[in-house]
């Protein structure tokens, strides 16, 4: 019910012109060709001999036979159209509830393998499944219609006819439902597996990695891992074919003997003179034709029982707790004051990387995080912003604990640049106002913030300036470096109208003497807001009101940079040996 629902949403109309005249007039057209041709039949003996007179009694027949197949050419048409109606906006409205999905969900979902799994399968449920539902439950019922038409035809033969066809195709009932089950189970199975092959795949064909595999030869070798993988996989799915057909060849052979028999109980009329010529030619047809459609219908049975286990795993995921909900709080107006008490967190099942951190972010303050590789300082920021739930302790806003605020309405009073920020291959209007989407249409506001952001030389240079598409991926593109790159992303970040900016080392393709005039920048720029950076230079975090020096995912350190220098502790230990560095 839940997946005719989505169905009927996306095509109502060709999901009618679909079951009228695809699927319920069509089941009566073989009924009624066999009952024509029983009359032509009838018809071409009777006057058998009698020349031009007897041609003429014979057209009317003719004549029927010929509107009937025009009839099956127009509803055919009619279905085909309808069809593709109902393929192209029912997929495209599945694949757009995943998507939706996959946007939803927290951000802590995705350090779980499983939940990539089932993502896969879901993903994989809207692009080939979901017509196919429909389209063999459809099948079916036409099938079940032509059944009970032929059936009705069985009355001038023997009531026996059908009861010996139905129980002769029963075992074929069985081993299609058996059949749909096993493939899914090994689909299922196989998630894990094909994902790393289709990893090898993208792999192989990203731009970014191709050069580092050309560089230490790693083409060869990882083809021959993928080739490994798609062979198992292969075999796998060729072996239990290999098992499914036997137990299926056991289930035609029931089919043709109950055929059999049902042609002997037919000739035995026909010996006893209970049915004319035309009679005994129609009934053998209908016997071919409903042991044929009957066979069908099974098998659409067997593919709609497996199609539905496929939806039922494509509902499951859109149908997963997502971070939107009801009862959320409200995040007063004024500007954000944030307080962080005993936060404790790991990343899925791994270990701890923050232990009761402790930390207070005033209105306007300006604050660095420092520490070595592992010390969890980008993942800190990650909480400050929102994008996790903390496993321990909590994080204020405003007083308002983060679990009870909108994560929606939080976020959208922030802004972010990380050290792997996104390079869109779209224009470098895009690249710049998807800082705040909605506004993307306000030029003057794009221009003050490539400003900001320093990016404005780099569209200036750009023969299409705003328009230009960046990047190689599309034709036309204009690829840039990293560190121009970078200054798309610190003018996104500018482009929001944010309380609070997190710079996780953006400037990390930087000089140092850049990246301090980077950080000097921003901190003129973000007068008035909080600010949290990151960054492994000593020297920038000068510019912050405070400085936390986290070590092991503990705050260590904090104070300004001459309290910390004067305590001599671990920032004055690591600012002296960066010192060194550049003597």
């Amino acid at each position: 019910m839940w997946f005719a629902g989505v169905l009927w949403r996306g095509a109502p109309w060709a999901m009618v012109a679909w079951g009228v005249c695809g699927q319920f007039l069509p089941a009566f057209l073989p009924a009624a060709r066999i009952l024509v041709i029983k009359e032509l039949v009838d018809g071409v003996h009777a006057v058998y001999g009698q020349g031009p007179e007897g041609f003429a009694v014979i057209v009317p027949m003719l004549a029927w036979l010929a509107g009937l197949r025009l009839l099956e050419a127009m509803l055919s048409a009619v279905r085909g159209h309808a069809a593709a109606a109902v393929r192209e906006k029912t997929s495209w409205k599945l694949q757009e509830r995943v998507l939706e999905q996959a946007a939803r969900v927290g951000l802590d979902k995705f350090e779980y393998r499983e939940f990539f799994d089932r993502m896969q399968r879901a993903l994989r449920a809207a692009y080939f499944r979901a017509y196919g539902i429909f389209r063999d439950a459809m099948s079916t019922l036409e099938s079940a219609i032509v059944l009970c038409t032929l059936i009705a035809l069985f009355a001038t033969g023997h009531w026996s006819i059908p009861v010996v066809l139905f129980l002769g195709t029963a075992p074929v009932f069985y081993t299609q439902m058996r059949r749909g089950r096993e493939i899914y189970a090994l689909f299922h199975e196989q998630t894990p597996e094909q994902r790393r092959a289709e990893y090898l795949v993208s792999l192989m064909t990203d731009r970014d990695a191709a050069k580092e595999i050309r560089l230490y030869g790693l083409g060869d070798f990882l083809g021959r891992t993928w080739e490994a993988l798609a062979q198992t996989l292969r075999r796998q799915r060729f072996r239990l074919t290999l098992q499914q057909q036997r137990y299926l060849f056991g289930g035609r052979l029931s089919g043709i003997g109950s055929a059999l028999l049902a042609l002997v109980i037919l000739l035995y009329q026909a010996a006893y003179g209970a049915l004319t010529l035309g009679g005994f030619f129609a009934l053998a047809e209908t016997i071919v034709r409903f042991q044929g459609t009957l066979f069908q219908m099974l098998r659409q049975m067997g593919d709609v029982f497996e199609q539905a286990l496929y939806i039922r795993d494509l509902r499951s995921f859109v149908e997963s707790p997502t971070e939107q909900g009801a009862g959320w709080e409200e995040l007063p107006e004024q500007a954000l004051d944030i307080a962080v008490e005993g936060l404790g967190f790991a990343y899925g099942d791994g270990p701890r990387v923050l232990n009761g951190v402790e930390l207070r972010l005033r209105p306007g303050e300006k604050l660095a995080l420092v520490g070595a590789n592992g010390a969890g300082k980008t993942t800190l920021v990650k909480l400050l912003l929102g994008l996790y739930p903390p496993g321990a302790g909590r994080v204020l806003y405003n007083g308002v604990d983060g679990r009870r605020i909108d994560p929606e309405v939080l976020r959208r009073r922030c802004a972010a640049v990380f050290q792997d920020f996104v390079q869109y291959q779209r224009t470098a209007r895009e690249n710049i106002g998807y800082g705040q989407a909605e506004e993307l249409g306000d030029q003057a506001r794009v221009e003050r913030a490539a400003q900001a952001g320093g990016s404005a030389p780099v569209v200036e240079a750009l023969a299409a300036r705003y328009d230009a598409t960046l990047g190689r991926y599309f034709e036309g593109g204009q690829d840039l470096s990293r560190g121009q790159w970078q200054k798309l992303a610190l003018s996104r970040a500018y482009f929001r109208d944010a309380q609070l900016l997190v710079f996780d080392e953006p400037t990390a393709a930087l000089d140092p003497r850049a990246e301090l005039e980077v950080f000097r920048q921003f901190r003129a720029l973000s007068a008035g807001k909080s600010a949290v950076f990151v960054s492994h230079r000593m020297a920038s975090a000068r510019v912050a009101d405070r400085i936390l020096v986290l070590d092991g995912g503990r705050v260590l350190e904090e104070g300004t940079h001459d309290e910390l220098m004067a305590r001599g502790g671990e920032y004055a230990r690591m600012f002296a040996l960066q010192a060194q560095g550049y003597q």
